[in-house]
């Protein structure tokens, strides 16, 4: 599992340096991306939100199985769902600040 963790953030941070630019570091595309894919605008992301992000960026995971496991490395409060700090944390390997205020952003930009 932990070799696809590391292959889906490899994957998922060479999608966000290539969408990085001038003021928009990864961090900042990484939110707006997470406030896209808040589907039901609640300002987390749960497992189908995840999934369909996942897909939509085109990071291929081999399974379901496998995508729940990865979601869970993630939720790491357990809640069920992921907030913007806890993934993005998790992702850059450090605390990151920042949580996405409600409402849809254009994460389109990251696709």
């Amino acid at each position: 599992m932990q070799g696809l963790k590391q292959s889906f953030e490899k994957t998922l941070k060479q999608k966000l340096s290539q969408k990085a630019s001038g003021n928009a570091n990864e961090e900042t595309v990484l939110l707006k991306a997470f406030k896209y894919f808040d589907l039901n605008n609640n300002g987390t992301v749960e497992p189908d939100e995840f999934a369909k992000a996942v897909e939509k960026i085109g990071i291929m995971i081999p399974t379901r199985q496998d995508l729940d496991s990865l979601y869970n490395l993630y939720d790491k409060d357990g809640s069920g769902t992921l907030d913007y700090r806890e993934f993005a944390s998790e992702v850059f390997g450090r605390d990151v600040g920042g949580t996405p205020a409600r409402g849809r952003a254009s994460g389109e930009d990251l696709l």
